[in-house]
């Protein structure tokens, strides 16, 4: 049985289980809150005019390859204002535009980094609407951490325009909560 099962529990019972500890707890809150205070310094700072567009991703985008010169300033620069601001903003984005919702481990495990950081994801009421192909997972919803996202386009090449060519793209990113993605 994994450890993540309780006495009882089916596969659906434990995907809600965590869903709704990763959706309420103080770590989520205190840095939603934290971000969403830090906003209008940011977008004053980066330009102004941060509407929350998908067009507003290419621009995220552009800023975060202007500032960042690969994947391991990123994540040496992570708790920084821009650094932080800026996933706030890209998964506010999927929020606003493709109705995912935040969510954050509220007791991360240290040997996992990626359990500290916060992710969007399809609510759970839409669980049954994505399906593993291969049946290994039982919850299949799409989900992206921004930062994860932000090194993504870090190790793409900086000289194209959009995603025709596979290359990984913010705005891309937002087609994987299709029906049949």
């Amino acid at each position: 049985m994994s450890e993540d099962m309780q006495d009882g529990e089916d596969e659906h019972a434990v995907a809600e289980r965590i869903d709704t500890a990763h959706a309420n707890n103080p770590r989520l809150s205190a840095w939603l809150a934290e971000q969403q205070g830090r906003f209008a310094e940011w977008a004053q700072r980066y330009g102004g005019g941060w509407d929350f567009s998908e067009r507003s991703l290419d621009r995220l985008e552009s800023l975060v390859r202007e500032h960042f010169t690969g994947v391991d300033d990123l994540l040496a620069q992570e708790d920084t204002l821009l650094a932080q601001v800026a996933c706030w903003y890209l998964g506010e984005v999927h929020n606003r535009r493709r109705g995912t919702q935040w969510r954050m481990d509220p007791d991360p495990v240290g040997t996992h980094p990626w359990s500290r950081r916060p992710y969007v994801i399809v609510p759970f009421e839409r669980i049954d609407d994505y399906r593993d192909e291969e049946g290994i997972d039982y919850d299949a919803r799409p989900q992206h951490a921004p930062l994860s996202s932000l090194m993504k386009v870090l190790r793409a090449p900086a000289d194209r325009t959009g995603d025709a060519a596979g290359v990984p793209s913010l705005r891309a990113e937002l087609d994987d909560y299709g029906p049949h993605a």
